[in-house]
């Protein structure tokens, strides 16, 4: 009769848990959407708000080569007063690089540049990275043949570096980056100068990535098109979206990326760990209907035994997954900057709140290498620049220090001027201490940071991140890190330029010192996480291992007379990998790993009352030859291990 009850009570159960997991799967599925949509429609509006932003700031440009070319037409403007209007027109518009008339024959002729004489420009000579952003018809009614003649055309230059400047002022460098495209497909703008400069097009780049995607993006952004394509990212190798949106005044088309990382979040997270437990609760359930577990067959209760097992040996596999693959979303107690929109915000937020002038150096940093030396110390070496301009940064001396390095080696490698700007590069070495959080071992991250402060303690003097030198500043395309960068068992995930603000409670017997009263300190950090591979081999593989050994120990109860001298045997061995876990890792915390250790001494305890129960033949050791504990031996690890995986990583 209670066999009835038993089968009810899990039919009952098995339909609860059923209910529960359909509601967190559509809740889960209705919240990932909706944040997709809701990112989408703001990647968008961004999209095309940076499109208007440089649709507007040509357009200007095209209504001046509009009203030259209408006055020629209609004879308000004479050819003798062509170049004075010329020059008026370049000294009232500060984007325009140069403005020329050329008329028939030279229309065609390809130098017209230099030999026609309506021809003004900023520096006086050609450049190289001139861009002929609009070419407009001069006309001429010919009453005889009833119609409009061009004598000629009034033509725009335009220098590529200000397409990089409106590019950089728009604020994507968090979520992604800007990238032009002629009307041909040629870029005109993209973070990785070589595109722009070797007039590389986007139809070579799909062929060479074989991107069938891209392709087609480029063939719509070419015709005049707008929208979106899902694309893998071929600087980063992320999920992103990138949208395309026409620039009418141009006919040229922008594209902007954005990384689908932004929509992975916590509660996202927090919603699968639940999912895979009602999922682990509703299969077991419905296994223990399935395979009639309620009537206590041997044959059925290990069947459900070995699908549990396998079932919760996936569940834990799910978790390290989802653990090991979420992005870094650890809170910064700093200011990033990632775009020069957010650099000038932080700078106007500085002069605001000081009444001292400030000098600002930009500075560079390269990595080239970085070596975990102990438990605590990171070794850096690579590149450091700065630049100094005449007359802004008179006065000031020329160099940096780490102030929180243990060591330092620091030789200037190079010395250029250009423009009245003076352009420094040292190869440094430091040492800097790091505290590091192991509890978390073998899914542990680290935040590695590299203070950078300016020679002259006594000055108002703030780094700032010299952006410009880089091509993608997004984090996630780790900027500043070589990369072939050798990161034994790490992973780099993101790099960027942040600001830490200090209280020091001394001014270093300097009357004069600025950085001792929430003074903001230019830090370079990277993002790391463990290779999962390596621990797995080391740690957890043998202690499967040996919980397989400890699990025929107990199915031999009563068959070994080497019983106890066995077991005695592997917990040694288990105390001494532990030891050596120890011994490589410093922290007073219990790790994350360490708690598999304790659960396998915990079930060698267990298996040694068995074994007596057994011996002295007590009830429950001793029915069906111990089949109690049999059964509930990978069971019991198994769920321990899962519940302490959610507690430390998701509670």
């Amino acid at each position: 009769m209670w066999k009835k009850h038993i089968f009810k009570i899990l039919l009952f159960l098995c339909s609860i848990s059923f209910l529960a997991l359909w509601f967190l799967i559509s809740h889960y599925v209705h919240d990932k959407n909706q944040r997709v949509q809701i990112a989408k429609n703001h990647a968008q509006q961004e999209t095309l708000q940076a499109a208007q932003q440089i649709d507007d700031a040509l357009s200007e440009l095209s209504s001046i080569a509009h009203l030259i070319a209408a006055d020629i037409s209609s004879g308000k403007l004479k050819r003798e007063h062509i170049l004075e209007r010329l020059k008026t027109t370049l000294k009232t518009n500060s984007n325009l690089f140069g403005i020329g008339v050329a008329f028939v024959p030279y229309i065609n002729n390809p130098q017209i540049r230099q030999i026609s004489p309506y021809y003004v420009n900023r520096h006086g000579g050609a450049k190289q990275n001139l861009l002929q952003v609009f070419t407009i018809p001069i006309t001429y009614f010919d009453p005889n043949k009833q119609s409009e003649m061009i004598t000629g055309v009034v033509f725009i230059d335009y220098l590529s570096s200000n397409i990089k400047t409106l590019m950089n002022s728009l604020k994507l460098g968090r979520t992604g980056y800007g990238f032009i495209l002629s009307e041909k497909g040629i870029f005109i703008a993209h973070p990785i100068d070589d595109y722009v400069k070797t007039h590389q097009t986007i139809f070579n780049l799909a062929e060479s990535y074989h991107d069938d995607a891209l392709r087609r993006l480029a063939e719509k952004a070419i015709d005049g098109e707008s929208g979106a394509i899902d694309y893998i990212d071929q600087v980063t190798g992320q999920n992103a979206w990138i949208f395309y949106q026409f620039i009418p005044s141009t006919h040229w088309s922008m594209g902007v990326v954005f990384f689908k990382d932004v929509l992975e979040t916590s509660s996202l997270q927090q919603q699968l760990i639940w999912i895979c437990i009602a999922t682990i609760v509703f299969l077991i359930l419905l296994a223990s209907l399935l395979f009639r577990a309620d009537k206590g067959d041997i044959s059925s209760l290990w069947k459900l035994v070995s699908f549990s097992t396998i079932l919760l040996t996936v569940g834990i596999g799910f978790l390290w997954y989802i653990t090991q693959t979420a992005p870094f979303h650890k809170e910064l107690s700093s200011t990033m900057i990632v775009d020069k929109v957010g650099l000038q915000q932080f700078i106007s937020t500085q002069q605001n709140s000081s009444k001292e002038p400030f000098f600002y150096v930009p500075t560079g940093v390269f990595i080239e290498s970085l070596e975990f030396l102990g438990t605590n110390n990171v070794n850096f070496s690579g590149y450091i620049w700065q630049k100094y301009t005449d007359g802004i940064h008179k006065g000031l001396s020329r160099g940096f220090i780490l102030p929180e390095a243990k060591s330092t080696q620091i030789i200037e490698s190079y010395y250029l001027k250009e423009n009245n700007t003076e352009v420094i590069g040292w190869h440094f070495q430091a040492t800097v201490l790091h505290q590091f959080d192991y509890t978390k071992y073998p899914f542990d991250k680290r935040e590695l940071n590299l203070r950078i402060s300016h020679k002259d303690f006594d000055k108002n003097v703030i780094l700032t991140p010299d952006l410009d030198a880089y091509g993608v500043t997004n984090p996630t395309a780790c900027p500043g890190i070589k990369h072939e960068i050798v990161l034994s068992g790490w992973l780099a995930l993101k790099s960027f330029f942040n600001y830490h603000s200090y209280n020091e409670d001394t001014n270093l017997g300097i009357d004069d010192y600025v950085g001792h009263s929430n003074f903001s300190h230019l830090h370079f950090t990277i993002l790391l996480k463990r290779e999962f591979l390596e621990p797995f081999i080391n740690n957890i593989l043998p202690l499967v291992i040996a919980g397989a050994i400890l699990f025929a120990l107990q199915m031999w109860l009563g068959k070994t007379t080497t019983f106890l001298r066995t077991l005695s045997g592997i917990f040694f061995a288990i105390l001494l990998a532990h030891i050596r876990l120890r011994g490589g890792i410093t922290t007073p915390e219990i790790i994350y790993i360490e708690w598999f250790y304790l659960i396998i001494y915990c079930s060698i305890l267990v298996i040694i009352i068995s074994y007596f129960l057994f011996e002295y033949k007590i009830n429950i050791g001793y029915y069906r030859t111990g089949l109690i504990p049999k059964l509930l031996f990978w069971p019991t690890i198994l769920v321990s291990w899962f519940v302490i995986t959610v507690v430390i990583f998701y509670v």
